[in-house]
């Protein structure tokens, strides 16, 4: 059974029993038979064949892989300790602006008129990515940072997000990293 996130649980039952002829008032006599289509239809759909592979090419950074029919959001938010700084890593989104639908990419934010830029740092299995700063300051736009091929399930992906100025100091650091599940 499938269970639309937009409708939620109750559109899916009202679906079944409409599928299997029951009626939309809560008949108790006809809950045994609610639950066990439920189950047969659980059943059939862990039985069915797995869907075909996707074939992906790597390297361009921009692979529209996980799109629309992604599975699991591998998706995290890191800020700085006084949350001025914000970091996000995106398994699947908006991307650049005007640039479409993009796959595994980091978004910078500022959220204080403080005077500092914010420093991002990525790693993927504990090999940086590199580093971005975004220096647009409060009022400028979100930089939106694409430093990886892809990413893959399995691997690790670690962001940490620090206040910075031009002396180079970081401050205020957090970081966090995520197991990708479906890359």
């Amino acid at each position: 059974m499938v269970i639309d996130r937009t409708y939620g649980r109750r559109s899916a039952v009202l679906s079944l029993r409409r599928a299997i002829g029951l009626p939309r008032a809560g008949d108790r006599g006809n809950r045994a038979a609610l639950a066990a289509a439920a189950i047969a239809s659980i059943a059939a759909s862990a039985l069915a064949a797995p869907a075909a592979a996707q074939t992906i090419t790597e390297g361009s950074g921009d692979e529209p892989v996980d799109g629309p029919g992604v599975m699991v959001d591998d998706s995290f938010a890191v800020t700085t300790l006084d949350w001025c700084g914000y970091g996000e890593f995106v398994d699947y989104g908006e991307g650049k602006p005007g640039g479409g639908k993009n796959d595994d990419y980091i978004r910078i934010a500022d959220n204080c008129a403080d005077g500092y830029s914010i420093r991002a740092q990525v790693w993927v299995d504990d090999v940086s990515q590199g580093v971005r700063i975004n220096d647009n300051g409060y009022w400028g736009e979100d930089v939106i940072w694409d430093p990886f091929p892809n990413v893959k399930p399995g691997q690790v992906v670690e962001l940490e997000i620090c206040l910075t100025d031009s002396s180079g100091g970081h401050y205020e650091c957090a970081e966090q990293g995520d197991v990708s599940t479906d890359g």
